[in-house]
């Protein structure tokens, strides 16, 4: 067969199996599938024209088959460099159940370096399961397929090409952040700064943000959204230094993960978003002691600090960091978020505003410092 694939271009699925028929143990399919590929380099075949099938047995019949077929894959994958295959179903023949086995394998071959599944797609838990595993092996970038699949709002494709009259809107809307950053550079050309902020990129913001809010986009979207504005807003701030113009700000506001809590995925989120609405943010980061919140809110005079706390030993910290401001009588108000709070809890330990997330946090910012 390999003569003909060389001399034809095509590509090659090897099979684990000889003579002798299929070896029980990983090693013996391990050193089959390594023949196959050494004969096919001799050939001048491509390596990645070489795919192998290290073969799945059925587990009712051999239960350890499934452990030895995942040991060869792994080294398949490691050790050779090659694409895999595998038939998936074949592992749960003749047992009851058999979408549960299958849909469990599934995983376990992913993890294993499983490239390409020969599984039936009209059975819905395993493209569930091939959607969860690329989202959470980082191969669906930025939730795309996931979010499309099971997301309330009908998926948007993304333009193939920026057309030429393409809105600074557009492109906050659609993720696209090198075209949101040229056209920025070409809006300053003709525009003022305050103008784009205020005319066209908050509003881009508060569209998406609503969106976020109606469940029609998810974080993930909300976030692609935030880092064009964040690149326009990179633009302008540039754009300003060479013309020894004062950067555009919306004022200050402090965030900070409160004593005892190491947990900021949350505070990093409200900080990129409050970035991007044009506020400065001083980040004082996590683990923070009540004193140095204070410190910071009087030497930076802020109208705005954001306490955040995952956990719910940490609350105490939370509600001793809103004592000392109001004890040293800084002129600020407070918004607390995380996911052990609640809109009473927050009120009880004297904090000024409650934001169930980064976009209620920016709502807050604009009421309280504009």
């Amino acid at each position: 067969v390999l003569p003909l694939v060389k001399k034809y271009g095509a590509a090659v699925v090897g099979l684990t199996l000889d003579e002798q028929g299929i070896p029980k143990t990983a090693e013996g399919r391990f050193q089959i599938a390594k023949r196959i590929l050494d004969r096919a380099l001799a050939l001048g075949i491509r390596r990645e024209d070489v795919y192998i099938d290290c073969l799945t047995l059925t587990v009712s019949a051999e239960q350890d088959g499934a452990v030895q077929t995942l040991s060869a894959l792994h080294r398949v994958k490691q050790e050779l460099g090659l694409k895999t295959v595998l038939g998936v179903s074949n592992i749960s023949f003749g047992l009851p159940n058999r979408e549960l086995v299958n849909h469990s394998f599934l995983l376990m071959a992913l993890q294993n370096g499983l490239d390409l599944p020969i599984m039936n797609p009209n059975v819905a838990s395993m493209m569930d399961a091939v959607r969860s595993y690329c989202l959470l092996a980082n191969i669906d970038k930025n939730a795309v397929d996931f979010i499309a699949a099971y997301g309330s709002a009908e998926p948007k494709a993304k333009p193939a090409a920026a057309p030429a009259d393409m809105t600074l809107s557009f492109a906050i809307e659609n993720g696209l952040k090198q075209e949101g950053a040229r056209i920025t550079r070409q809006l300053l050309e003709q525009m003022d700064s305050m103008e784009i902020v205020n005319g066209q990129l908050i509003p881009a913001l508060d569209k998406a943000g609503a969106a976020f809010e109606q469940g029609k986009l998810f974080l993930p979207q909300l976030i692609q959204a935030a880092g064009v504005a964040q690149a326009a807003f990179g633009e302008i701030r540039s754009y300003l230094t060479a013309h020894n113009a004062v950067p555009v700000s919306r004022g200050k506001v402090i965030l900070a993960t409160v004593k005892g809590d190491i947990h900021d995925i949350g505070k990093n989120i409200v900080k990129v978003l409050m970035e991007n609405y044009g506020y400065q943010v001083i980040d004082l980061g996590r683990d923070v002691p009540p004193e140095t919140i204070v410190a910071a809110a009087l030497e930076h005079r802020v109208k705005l600090v954001g306490l955040s706390a995952l956990m719910t030993t940490t609350l105490g910290a939370m509600e001793e960091t809103i004592r000392q401001l109001h004890a040293n009588n800084v002129p600020c108000k407070v918004v607390v978020g995380g996911a052990v709070l609640t809109a009473d809890y927050a009120a009880q330990i004297g904090a000024d505003y409650y934001a169930k997330d980064a976009k209620e946090s920016v709502d807050i910012a604009k009421q309280v410092v504009g």
